[in-house]
């Protein structure tokens, strides 16, 4: 496992537009069309909200998408936006197979703050799904670095998490981005880029090997958007405790923040995750052991259970390490459960962390370590865990799974997506990628077959190992259900004859997903987004981000955004530049800016017209450009 080797004064006045999420379980709410009256030009005085909302998503369909009410634009030389309109879409009702949760999930059909990230890939299916209106592909052909913002918005450390954010901060009419460092700090930056308030939740964590020192926060937070005594959301955030006086990190710690603020939430937070917290699951008596165990999936909350990930610290090396999942309950945080793979290895890694369709959690483990076991033992594997205990409920692995374990192909390389294919059979997918390139449709409802096996669809897209390691994103348009994944090296496999891929750069491919018993999948078009031009000493190239995707309506103009580079040609250098891709064609609209050392793996997020990710010590903004 090689895996841990390592906006200008235009964004103040735009993020100030509302833009709806989706429903969960609903088909797509009909637009909000009111928009607001336009502040004036001198002195910019409010824009009057935007008042309609979009008609609640129906019982049982796809995903919802939410409806669209912008508050007022800003005149010229204005100082203050236009109010937020209305939430449109109103959550789908409840019953919606596998539905998609809009923002923050509403139960029963309850709307949400809809223009809020609370987790990485926007909502709990992974599926990275934006609506934005104004991010139409002439406006992204016009894209260019918000630089007021991205001067404000520093810090200090390095950021492999993704940047949430929620439209209602502690200062009125603000926002609020998260960001997560290295230093183990949480810092939160209101929409013009100005630090609302910063939380170191431990000093000195422990330092590791590589480029990880210190090794401080990994892990995307996850939101939970019920408001506390203080009438603000939490944020939970898990980093290493601070070291013991001889430097040994003896737990981590999952800690209860205010989004007003930073403060810990009383009642006994953080949650200490140390060697008194033990797996018992397949007659196990294991003892979390956090000296050799890293922190690195995004967190998920899931029917008030916080989920959270670990695996190998620095790669294959040193004492044998396992993969866990640790529960803990949001209302008390001593009632903790765990899970453990049965044998070594096993890591539970995928930066993009864990999907949920409301029963637990999907997750993927690595490679075994300290030796291929003879029989299964829980590695190269896609595993349901649920609940406080936690409990196994479904699992699928590959059939090749010991040739992975011997190869270092480890199926914990990507996150699951959930995808609903309406009119197929089944209707309900688990989606992921190995680390060699292989595509897995995975049956929802029933993952796998007893002794292996059982995937629906296996699609190799390329021929070279260690090549994909990111989490797909789905997308549904005039002309179908797709996906985009991404490889970061050829040469690639069944990419159409006009396609631009270059094998020995890193590439984005777009696929369609069509009906049938089961659905069918096809490559549509394959598009470099860059990489060394010659080899980089090792078997990882670019090291390629995991791509979101938005549309102006929750359908058309679907554009899929993802870090990559020019033309690197220095060993493991990270990503610079944002690239803006046709979901329908493939062709490149925008390719530039330079955000120094955005992180392998990581994700950008779309709020109000922009695309903000995080590198080294900044977060960097994108948006149209006059």
């Amino acid at each position: 496992m090689t895996k841990l080797t390592k906006v200008s004064v235009g964004l103040a006045v735009a993020l100030f537009g509302c833009t709806s999420g989706n429903g969960p379980g609903g088909t797509p709410g009909t637009a909000g069309t009111n928009q607001g009256t336009a502040g004036q030009s001198t002195g910019g005085s409010t824009g009057t909200a935007g008042t309609n909302q979009g008609t609640a998503g129906q019982t049982g369909g796809s995903p919802g998408t939410a409806g669209q009410a912008n508050g007022g634009a800003i005149g010229t030389a204005g100082s203050m936006a236009g109010a937020m309109g209305t939430a449109g879409g109103a959550a789908g009702a409840t019953g919606g197979s596998m539905g998609t949760a809009g923002g923050g999930a509403g139960a029963g059909g309850t709307p949400v703050l809809t223009d809020d990230v609370l987790e990485r890939g926007k909502r709990p299916s992974r599926d990275g799904n934006y609506v934005q209106p104004t991010l139409t592909p002439a406006a992204a052909m016009k894209m260019g670095m918000d630089t007021a913002f991205n001067t404000a918005a520093s810090f200090t450390g390095m950021m492999f998490s993704s940047p949430l954010y929620l439209a209602k901060g502690p200062v009125t009419g603000k926002g609020i981005f998260i960001a997560a460092t290295t230093n183990n700090d949480v810092v939160a930056f209101d929409d013009t880029g100005a630090m609302a308030w910063k939380r170191n939740i431990t000093p000195n964590p422990a330092k590791s090997g590589g480029s990880l020192s210190p090794r401080g926060i990994m892990g995307t937070p996850v939101i939970d958007s019920t408001l506390g005594a203080d009438g603000f959301p939490t944020i939970y955030v898990c980093g290493p405790g601070a070291a013991t006086p001889g430097g040994v990190q003896d737990r981590y710690e999952l800690h209860a923040i205010s989004a007003k603020d930073g403060t810990e939430r009383a009642g006994g937070w953080p949650a200490k995750l140390d060697a008194t917290v033990k797996a018992t699951n397949d007659g196990l008596n294991r003892a979390f052991n956090p000296t050799i165990e890293a922190q690195r999936p995004a967190l998920s909350l899931v029917n008030g259970i916080v989920y959270i990930g670990f695996g190998g610290p620095f790669g294959d090396f040193g004492a044998t390490y396992y993969g866990w999942v640790i529960a803990v309950d949001k209302t008390d945080p001593t009632k903790i459960g765990a899970w453990s793979t049965r044998g070594g290895g096993g890591a539970i890694w995928s930066p993009g962390g864990f999907s949920s369709d409301g029963d637990g959690v999907l997750v993927t483990t690595g490679n075994a370590y300290g030796g291929v076991p003879a029989t299964y033992s829980d590695s190269e594997g896609v595993i349901r865990l649920s609940g406080i205990p936690i409990v196994k409920k479904d699992a699928y692995w590959p059939v090749r799974f010991k040739q992975m374990d011997t190869d270092d192909q480890d199926m914990s390389s990507s996150s699951v997506l959930l995808l609903n294919v309406p009119g197929a059979t089944p209707a309900n997918y688990a989606i992921t990628e190995s680390k060699d390139a292989h595509l897995y449709f995975l049956d929802a409802s029933k993952l796998g077959a007893a002794t292996g096996g059982g995937e629906l669809v296996d699609m190799t897209l390329t021929n070279s190992n260690h090549s994909a390691r990111i989490s797909p994103v789905s997308y549904t348009t005039a002309t179908g259900i797709h996906i985009a994944v991404t490889v970061d090296r050829g040469p690639y496999l069944g990419c159409p004859a006009n396609s631009t891929a270059d094998g020995t750069l890193a590439a984005l491919i777009g696929l369609t997903v069509t009906p049938g018993s089961p659905a069918t999948v096809a490559i549509n078009w394959c598009t470099p987004i860059g990489g060394p031009t010659s080899a980089d000493g090792g078997t990882i190239r670019n090291r390629s981000a995991s791509p979101l995707v938005t549309t102006t309506d929750g359908h058309a103009n679907p554009i899929l955004w993802i870090a990559g580079s020019a033309s690197q040609t220095a060993t493991n250098t990270p990503a610079t530049v944002l690239k803006a891709i046709d979901g329908e064609t493939g062709a490149v609209l925008y390719s530039g800016g330079n955000c120094a050392g955005i992180r392998q793996w990581t994700t950008p997020i779309a709020v109000k017209g922009h695309i903000v990710l995080g590198g080294d010590a900044k977060l960097c903004s994108w948006s149209p450009q006059p």
